[in-house]
């Protein structure tokens, strides 16, 4: 009776696994690896399987579009009307560029075209030191100019092509891993660093930028990365089939929750505000 009842279970275990739900999601290759823990940990308690793929944004689309997959997170530059026709989206998380200097530097914002005469070889502007910006008491010091950007990360692209007109940086801007930035600026007060996150020193200090002269400066939080206040950012969305929503409800729930957004934080990416987060949850709730 024991061995027939052992029998049975093992049966039974056997036949709810196969018939684990499977999602299958193609994410972009920015942050594919930073959905991966959360959704696993949810899977197990859930009896889920998630086949997450590691893929460029236009060929996970083009599996979204095939019906190859569940649910897409893309990069999305600019969210045309046809996506939104054929797809929903939800926002999820971006990828910015941040710039820093020496706390004790007295400049807290700077243009977009500044930032081109600082880092660009082919521009309007050409600034090499403090005093070129109108920097007072900083005139005779030279500008060092870093660019730090971490591993995996393509905030010098955002950057560049937010800030260039041309396409080339200055030869004498200097690359360094983004663990040594902080050291960098705090050791040289004349720097100026483009890097992937916030800084963690209090000698150290985000400015604001603005789109041009006389438009408001936006320092990098979380609210003005989102509401695309602060100019150099790339969106990422999830996207799936209408059709799909009902099914997808609770794993959305998952994307929009605090162990993905601390993931997402971890890796030099910005999560949705809190805020935002909870009320896209909260709507989801009352959809039901």
């Amino acid at each position: 009776m024991k061995i027939r009842s052992l029998s049975l279970m093992l049966v039974t275990l056997a036949t709810c696994s196969l018939h684990s739900e499977e999602i299958r999601i193609s994410a972009s290759d920015l942050l594919a690896e930073f959905i991966k823990a959360p959704l696993a940990a949810y899977g197990d308690e859930n009896n889920i399987t998630f086949d997450v793929e590691s893929i460029g944004s236009l060929p996970a689309l083009d599996n979204l579009r095939s019906d190859d997959i569940d649910l897409a997170i893309l990069a999305v530059p600019e969210v045309d009307s046809r996506l939104r026709q054929d797809f929903t989206l939800y926002p999820f998380a971006y990828d910015v560029a941040v710039v820093v200097v020496n706390s004790s530097n007295p400049i807290d914002e700077i243009t977009v075209g500044r930032l081109a005469g600082i880092y660009g070889a082919n521009e309007e502007f050409n600034f090499n030191t403090w005093g070129d910006l109108g920097l007072s008491g900083w005139g005779s010091r030279n500008i060092k100019a870093v660019a730090a950007p971490a591993k995996g990360s393509i905030s010098l692209e955002l950057f560049k092509h937010a800030v260039f007109k041309g396409t080339a940086m200055k030869q004498n801007v200097t690359m360094i891993k983004d663990t040594e930035v902080e050291e960098q600026i705090i050791t040289n007060p004349a720097s100026i660093a483009i890097t992937s996150g916030l800084p963690k020193s209090n000698k150290v200090k985000a400015i604001m930028i603005s789109e041009q002269n006389g438009s408001p400066a936006f320092g990098p939080s979380e609210d003005n990365v989102h509401y695309g206040d602060y100019p150099i950012r790339l969106a990422f969305y999830v996207v799936f089939n209408k059709r799909d929503e009902a099914k997808l409800k609770p794993i959305l729930r998952v994307l929009l929750g605090d162990d993905v957004a601390t993931s997402l934080r971890e890796n030099n990416l910005f999560a949705l505000p809190d805020t935002i987060r909870r009320k896209l949850i909260i709507d989801l709730d009352l959809e039901n």
